[in-house]
């Protein structure tokens, strides 16, 4: 494509006015956010893991946004957490991304009950240490058994089996492993990244969210500490919320980007055709809707993750007697947002397409790689569940079902 120079308007002004977006801490992000934005066409194009990014989020503080201020972090709430995810997505969903998991143990570390667990755990994060997920398994791993054992060995516990989807491995200082102890019990505990028996295979070969490290971990006899163990189902309340909200807070980022990139693709854009409107795109009124359509998608995304967020705010603040209510409240609530929000931003990421000519779809021009990553998170968690769960409530009065499992039965 040729392009012409043009400014850059407020594009903040299309967004809406986001309460979080005014706190100190978006002002505190921001540079670093734009930092990472400015490598993320480059990273995508040649493969290159975002280490440094990482490094960048880590040092900056970000990593450490819901520790407690008591334990080195910054005590943000969950309201502002969601709306500083929607901005690093923006940036890059990779990013994003490849933090979920550790954001997901802050959740339950602050779930747990004072004790030396706890405070351990938050002093590490607080000091910017950082978790992955180890949690699923492959395609032939059982429902409601996993194949990843720990036992005993010579008095200390250690991991053996494999793990898939395991999300910012490559990138944390700690695994959140899940597996089964050998009489049966279902059981978390953390394993060192650096550990000699763990390796982690970048795998991953999904259509998008390809810098993810969301690909294969082999355990053979890693430590863990026995203090270290939790058996059960140690979920925090919210937790199915929380997992899914995130994901629907990245798919936010990645319309506000997939807008940002057509409407400076059209600005820029100099080339048109004899059958259009006007000598310049930015000019032509039908291209100019595509672009007006393509930014609603993102203002409504925006928007719905917004209003979900307050409702898993209000389950993290909610009394014990009011639990059981607030959570399937906040489920309902977030699995509305998922069953709209995936159609609206996958056509949208499609329709920007409309706005711009063949050289749109070169592979040096990145914007393929909106509809596919918002595609690859879409399939996590399908949406067809969550909706009918809703409408079984609508007709039935039926709360939502407990912790989900994945695998064959």
């Amino acid at each position: 494509m040729t392009y012409i120079s043009a400014p850059l308007p407020d594009l903040s002004l299309l967004w809406g006015q986001d309460a979080r977006e005014t706190t100190p801490f978006h002002d505190r992000f921001t540079p670093v956010f734009e930092q990472i934005r400015r490598q993320a066409l480059h990273a995508e194009l040649n493969r290159e893991l975002p280490f440094e990014q990482i490094r960048l989020l880590k040092e900056s503080g970000f990593t450490a946004l819901r520790v407690p201020v008591a334990h080195g972090g910054l005590g943000a709430s969950l309201e502002d957490l969601f709306s500083l995810i929607t901005a690093l997505a923006t940036a890059d969903s990779n990013v994003a991304q490849a933090l979920r998991a550790h954001f997901g143990f802050v959740e339950h570390l602050l779930s747990e009950p004072a004790g030396a667990y706890r405070a351990k755990w938050l002093d590490r994060l607080g000091a910017g240490q950082t978790a992955g997920a180890a949690a699923a398994e492959g395609p032939a791993s059982k429902r409601d058994l996993f194949s990843t054992t720990l036992s005993r060995t010579d008095g200390q516990w250690v991991i053996n089996g494999s793990k898939f989807f395991t999300t910012g491995s490559l990138y944390a200082d700690w695994l959140t492993v899940t597996g089964t102890t050998e009489d049966g019990q279902t059981v978390k505990t953390l394993a060192a990244r650096n550990d000699p028996g763990l390796e982690i295979v970048d795998d991953w070969d999904g259509i998008g969210q390809r810098l993810t490290a969301s690909g294969t971990a082999h355990f053979r006899n890693v430590h863990t500490e026995e203090d270290d163990l939790r058996y059960g189902n140690t979920a925090f309340p919210y937790s199915q919320a929380f997992f899914q909200l995130y994901h629907l807070a990245t798919v936010a980022g990645i319309a506000r980007a997939a807008a940002t990139d057509v409407a400076d693709a059209v600005r820029r854009r100099k080339r048109t055709f004899s059958h259009g409107n006007a000598d310049l795109p930015a000019e032509d009124p039908q291209i100019l809707e595509v672009v007006g359509h393509v930014f609603s998608g993102a203002y409504i995304a925006g928007a719905a993750v917004e209003r979900a967020a307050r409702a898993i705010q209000a389950v993290a603040d909610s009394p014990a007697p009011e639990l059981d209510l607030t959570v399937a409240r906040a489920e309902l609530e977030v699995w509305q947002v998922q069953d709209r929000i995936l159609p609206l931003v996958l056509e949208a990421t499609t329709a920007l397409f409309d706005a711009l000519s063949g050289g749109a779809t070169l592979r040096v021009a990145g914007l393929d790689r909106h509809w596919r990553n918002v595609r690859t998170l879409g399939n996590h968690n399908p949406r067809v569940y969550r909706t009918r769960v809703v409408g079984d409530y609508a007709v039935n009065g039926t709360l939502p079902p407990l912790q989900w499992r994945v695998g064959i039965a």
